[in-house]
């Protein structure tokens, strides 16, 4: 009798061990200390934070929801971004600023507020630097524009690539820009950057920096005399509108960097790192061939607007001014030396 209850007590101990093998880590194994549960392959759920300030069906960000789909379906979903399109958290300085301290995971932010960072980015916003996206797109992808990211020792950043919105048109009111001269004494608005500044500065030019929403109205009044703008935004912008003369003169190439903090990049295992970055160049790859079509369609768009024109100008009546903006920027950044050395060879292949 003694014998027969030491063995039914000895089978339910191994048959509640047993249990505890099978499902012993559901004490520890509930939410992580962010809040996330664990995913089916064992490794902790990673939802990264990202903004941006550019309108919700913005080039950016249907490149974000691409990046969004692949880094999902890649990780069988433990990885995700959540997505902040359209300055929800405040302006480029404001979102560096958080990027610095850890309270924004990732942000894409354009080359004209990172070269207030560092003189480095303003190779991006030398003139006339490529001819068109496929060039554009070798140069973004290059070791020499990776490189800049380098010079962000001051931030709390890591950068992980570019993501682009296309050339810069001038867009007038009424006379258009075919030639250097048609450009001086005019109330140009401009983004504020110092390379961009002393470009615009040689030719005269009075610059006009303001908020992009303020753009229309500034037409409308008189107050400016046109915009330099990314092809991108004149169509969503309703400026064609009040503006009747574009040059589409690709003078500048848009971009913003796609930068992660670098802390919490640390803290992420060799295979999402891995991961992220083979996302991250398939979401550059797909943004290069949407900013190419949404350019195309968008002209197209234009031309049949009402007493709306499109002239055209000659990329070599620029050079003298090209030529100084280069040499000046060259000799105070090796980086832009570098970038713009890689810039040529690429225009020449």
């Amino acid at each position: 009798m003694k014998k027969g209850l030491l063995l039914s007590i000895a089978a339910l101990l191994t048959f509640s061990l047993s249990l505890a093998g099978c499902g012993g880590a559901s004490n520890s194994g509930g939410a992580t200390e962010g809040g996330s549960a664990p995913s089916g392959n064992g490794g902790e759920k990673l939802v990264l934070k990202i903004g941006d300030i550019t309108k919700p069906n913005h080039s950016w960000n249907r490149a974000l929801e691409k990046l969004n789909q692949d880094l999902q379906s890649k990780s069988d979903g433990r990885i995700s971004l959540e997505l902040y399109p359209g300055g929800e958290l405040g302006n480029e300085k404001d979102m560096m600023q958080q990027l610095d301290t850890g309270n924004l995971d990732m942000a894409i932010i354009t080359a004209a507020e990172l070269s207030s960072h560092s003189d480095a980015f303003g190779a991006w916003l030398m003139p006339f630097v490529v001819e068109n996206h496929d060039q554009a797109y070798k140069l973004w992808s290059s070791q020499e524009s990776m490189a800049l990211f380098e010079t962000l020792g001051k931030n709390n950043v890591h950068g992980l690539g570019y993501l682009s919105s296309g050339f810069r048109y001038y867009l007038m009111k009424s006379a258009p820009i075919t030639q250097p001269a048609d450009l001086a004494s005019k109330k140009l608005r401009v983004t504020p950057s110092p390379t961009i500044l002393d470009f615009y500065k040689s030719l005269q030019v009075s610059p006009t920096p303001m908020p992009l929403t303020e753009v229309y109205t500034a037409l409308q009044t008189g107050v400016i005399d046109g915009i330099d703008i990314d092809s991108e935004s004149v169509q969503p912008e309703k400026l064609y509108e009040i503006a009747k003369e574009m040059t589409p003169s690709k003078h500048m190439y848009w971009i913003g960097g796609i930068l992660i903090n670098k802390d919490r990049w640390s803290g992420l295992s060799d295979e999402d790192k891995k991961l992220l970055e083979e996302s991250i160049t398939a979401a550059m790859e797909f943004n290069a061939q949407d900013v190419s079509k949404n350019e195309t369609e968008g002209l197209e768009f234009l031309k049949q607007q009402p007493d709306f024109t499109i002239s055209e100008l000659k990329k070599e009546d620029f050079a003298p001014y090209v030529e100084g903006v280069e040499s000046a920027w060259s000799a105070k950044s090796p980086e832009i030396a570098a970038f713009l050395k890689k810039a040529k060879e690429i225009s020449n292949q």
